[in-house]
């Protein structure tokens, strides 16, 4: 473009020269005027289309200088996003770090008597018949088969498979699980176990209750530590509704699990526990 706008006026300054000269030797030559008057009349269009010809130049040179201002300041734009969005996402990372050690630090708190390992959740699986967790840890950390699962909001389940670096976890909702739970309010026992019916709920059912049993919607449910899978105290869930069941002439509880399977990130394994220890629970 500089190059052009040279050119362009070189061409000007020498067709201004050669109109001075012409004009000089008319002069000389004792026809100036009417020389003048020629070269004005036939110059006059010419100077004219010049004139437009230089403002319209003037107009493309400002423009594209505009574009490249505007290019460059789209550029500093978007660095000025990208740095936000790395900040943004730095600080989400640093507030989950923080929710998972203060999750982490509660559940210890709670539970000072166990020992856990923290493990991340690294994958799923399911068939036909059972969906299960993996996470990042295994036999290498000290994990084995019918280790205790939880988080802090409550029970997840066992190890049902392990590896070196890896582990699977059966949640309690699965139709092959099940847990000796009781109610905090009044010490009532029944089984808590898994339903293909409602396990994609995150629903259990408490099961082997007399229809005597004195049980209502909302109350909490927690491991009662019989067996020698689970510890007692483990919150489990609350009942979601009580029925009748007519062939066994008992009563059938619906639980519904205190923890969201679907939004687990990490879990903690209980390596191990006091077997001694009776119920937990306290009321909410």
């Amino acid at each position: 473009m500089k190059f052009f706008k040279n050119k362009f006026f070189i061409s000007i300054l020498c067709i201004a020269v050669a109109l001075t000269i012409f004009s000089a030797v008319f002069s000389i030559m004792g026809v100036g005027n009417t020389a003048k008057n020629f070269i004005g009349k036939i110059c006059a269009p010419i100077e004219s289309g010049i004139w437009k010809m230089k403002e319209s130049l003037k107009g493309y040179s400002l423009y594209f200088s505009d574009m490249d201002s505007l290019i460059e300041e789209n550029k500093q734009l978007q660095k000025e996003v990208d740095e936000l969005n790395d900040k943004l996402n730095d600080s989400q990372v640093i507030k989950e770090e923080n929710d998972r050690l203060r999750d982490y630090i509660s559940v210890k708190d709670a539970h000072k008597d166990f020992k856990f390992t923290e493990a991340l959740i690294i994958g799923s699986e399911t068939d036909n018949y059972m969906s299960i967790i993996k996470i990042n840890k295994g036999t290498d950390n000290g994990l084995k088969i019918n280790m205790p699962v939880i988080v802090s909001t409550g029970l997840v389940g066992s190890i049902c498979e392990v590896g070196p670096n890896w582990a699977n976890i059966r949640v309690i909702c699965e139709s092959a699980s099940s847990v000796g739970g009781y109610i905090s309010r009044n010490g009532e026992t029944g089984i808590v176990q898994g339903d293909i019916t409602y396990k994609d709920k995150g629903i259990c059912k408490l099961t082997y209750l007399d229809m005597e049993s004195d049980i209502e919607i909302g109350d909490l449910v927690y491991t009662s530590g019989s067996g020698s899978v689970y510890p007692g105290g483990l919150f489990i869930g609350k009942v979601a509704s009580v029925e009748i069941d007519e062939y066994t002439r008992s009563k059938v509880a619906t639980v519904e699990c205190a923890v969201d399977f679907n939004k687990l990130s990490y879990v903690m394994v209980i390596t191990d526990f006091n077997s001694d220890i009776s119920e937990g629970g306290t009321d909410e």
